[in-house]
């Protein structure tokens, strides 16, 4: 919502005082909201305009309503965190070191649901800091179907959804991750130039459509203090 243009509207207003109020800690959790009747008269709006602003704070996960009693506030959840994974490394370079077909291992199979004949197309990346040093190694995985580009000046500058997402609604896939440490493997530590079993974070993802097809498999693996996720629980003003 773009909160300093709903002040400019009457249930902008309304919207705006109430969550001031709400975070000020005049209404706590479970609280219950002036009524929409009180509102009317207050701001000398209609009961159209009032239920505006109310289910305005209601969509940001502020209120809830009740049929028939009212708006309540909401009790945040602080277990529940918005992420944010940036792939690319901020001060360092990304270029690609292979790209090829592949029939998939097991985990691959497992992560994007297919058969160990179905034949995948494998990515991997180098991420180096300014110093020339490598700090990430990305390998991705998508189904090979004749529509996807498989040439590698195709693939060259595309980054993973994007090869695979480009037919597809935005709003048609969803993501799942997964963060964990773990020790580098002889594939991963040759690519890093780092010892077999060096810690590192591992963040993967799995692309998913909405019908249920997997579409997309990610893995990177950064050293300590490169690759990160920023998270936030609960809301902020």
């Amino acid at each position: 919502m773009e909160r300093h243009a709903e002040r400019t509207t009457v249930y902008g207003a309304i919207y705006s005082k109430l969550r001031s109020q709400i975070f000020s800690g005049k209404f706590h959790p479970g609280d219950m909201l002036p009524s929409e009747k009180q509102l009317c008269r207050e701001f000398g709006a209609s009961r159209e305009t009032v239920r505006k602003g109310l289910k305005a704070l209601e969509q940001e996960g502020l209120v809830f309503s009740r049929p028939k009693i009212g708006y309540f506030v909401q009790t945040p959840n602080h277990s529940d965190f918005t992420l944010t994974f940036t792939e690319n490394l901020e001060g360092c370079t990304t270029h690609y070191s292979d790209i090829h077909g592949i029939l998939p291992d097991e985990t691959v199979q497992q992560k994007l649901e297919i058969s160990a004949s179905q034949k995948v197309i494998e990515l991997s990346q180098i991420t180096r800091n300014a110093r020339g040093e490598t700090v990430a190694y990305d390998i991705k995985y998508v189904p090979y179907e004749r529509a996807y580009p498989s040439v590698e000046s195709e693939l060259r500058f595309a980054v993973l959804p994007d090869i695979t997402l480009a037919k597809v609604d935005s709003f048609d896939f969803y993501a799942s991750i997964e963060v964990r440490a773990v020790g580098a493997t002889e594939r991963v530590s040759q690519a890093m130039q780092c010892a077999v079993g060096e810690p590192l974070l591992l963040i993967e993802r799995v692309f998913v459509r909405q019908d249920g097809k997997r579409i997309g498999y990610s893995l990177q693996y950064s050293r300590g203090g490169f690759g990160k996720l920023q998270g936030m629980s609960g809301h902020h003003r």
